[in-house]
């Protein structure tokens, strides 16, 4: 979760033009204002909007056009509250994080090398000069707020990349090994009608598609090809990768697909929703298996990670300032431009940025960080991942 915080605000930063729009009137955040104290330090508002405008653009670009335009003032997920708010509450969790981090970092010789405090202090000064005031001020964007908020990301990262260095690095092959599959299912479920009815399927149109799929494997078999011998009965071969002990594949294909070598086709296999035709593409796919050796280590030193951070959560003295934080409210919608806007942009005249006063429209044109500075941390939600998943 951490890991993705930060990767959504660097990300953001890589996008490149921003559009502020919503709401006209002057609405300014006293920056300066305390957010949360954390062991008795002051987080300071203007980092809590800097940090969450940026996750409110990645999640505006990434599901605005699933959800709405105004999404973050929608309960997207059912809970009662306005995804915004949730989105909020959870930038403020991860600030918490990075100022025990900060604090803490030390005691395990990790700080910001050289080359890390030239990156942040270039990418800040080149984000300050791409922006218009009104953007920046939206954001709280001033260079001491930049400058720490992404001093954070990068000092959180490299806390984590640090507990990835204490981790057994050895995986069990038996554990990670993974195989690849394609199967066809032809479907005997229950479906609806146009005028809503459901529709059962008779035992005679069940043994139908018992025989369409007896007849789609000897064609299988015969050219090579399940993908074409499918689509011959309107069907498609849904790919799938899976390990030992596997839970997301149906109980049938995954005890089917168990007894099978390389090149093998199942028999036709009955189960509750339908029949199967499973083929083995590999019984020890490398690039599946190398996803899952990488999965084992990251959760590994997620754990150690968390060992470390969980017992600082526990016994850290943490006071909210809810009517601060409040304040922090979603009548603005931030969005990245299209590049030909951003480039309209660039050529305004002096009247025309009279204009945005109007519109309350602003712009930005950043510029990337190179790999290595805050490269990859944490999102919320991500947010929509990371509560419509997060996070």
């Amino acid at each position: 979760m951490m890991k993705k915080k930060a990767t959504t605000l660097l990300a953001v930063l890589l996008m490149g033009a921003i559009a502020l729009t919503g709401c006209s009137a002057p609405h300014t955040v006293n920056g300066s204002a305390e957010a949360v104290s954390v062991n008795g330090t002051s987080v300071p508002l203007g980092e809590l909007n800097f940090y969450l405008r940026y996750q409110q653009i990645y999640m505006q670009n990434a599901y605005g056009g699933l959800f709405g335009e105004n999404f973050m003032n929608t309960d997207i997920s059912g809970s009662g509250s306005v995804y915004g708010v949730t989105m909020r509450d959870s930038s403020l969790e991860t600030l918490e994080e990075y100022y025990l981090v900060e604090a803490n970092a030390e005691e395990l010789g990790i700080s910001l090398t050289d080359e890390d405090e030239s990156k942040i202090a270039d990418t800040v000064q080149a984000f300050l000069a791409a922006n218009d005031s009104k953007t920046l001020d939206a954001m709280t964007a001033d260079e001491a707020t930049v400058t720490h908020v992404l001093k954070l990301i990068t000092l959180q990262q490299r806390v984590h990349e640090y507990f990835g260095t204490t981790i057994d690095t050895e995986v069990d092959p038996e554990e990670a090994n993974q195989k690849k599959i394609s199967y066809v299912l032809n479907s005997t479920e229950d479906t609806t009608d146009d005028a809503g009815n459901t529709v059962v399927l008779s035992e005679a149109e069940k043994e139908q598609k018992k025989a369409d799929m007896e007849a789609l494997l000897a064609e299988a078999k015969e050219s090579g090809d399940l993908s074409a011998a499918a689509e011959n009965y309107s069907l498609s071969v849904v790919p799938a990768t899976y390990g030992k002990d596997d839970e997301t594949l149906n109980a049938d294909v995954y005890a089917a697909a168990e007894q099978l070598s390389d090149g093998e086709y199942s028999d036709v296999i009955e189960s509750d929703n339908g029949y199967y035709v499973v083929y083995m593409e590999s019984t020890s796919d490398a690039d599946a298996t190398q996803t899952k050796i990488d999965s084992i280590l990251s959760d590994r030193t997620n754990e150690a990670y968390s060992a470390w951070l969980d017992p600082l959560k526990e016994g850290a003295e943490i006071t909210v300032n809810d009517k601060n934080v409040e304040k922090l409210t979603f009548d603005r919608i931030y969005t990245v431009k299209a590049a030909d806007e951003a480039t309209a942009d660039e050529t305004v005249t002096d009247e025309a940025t009279a204009d945005e006063t109007v519109t309350d429209e602003a712009t930005t044109d950043e510029t990337a960080v190179e790999d290595g500075t805050a490269d990859d941390a944490t999102t919320e939600g991500e947010a929509a991942e990371d509560t419509a998943a997060e996070e």
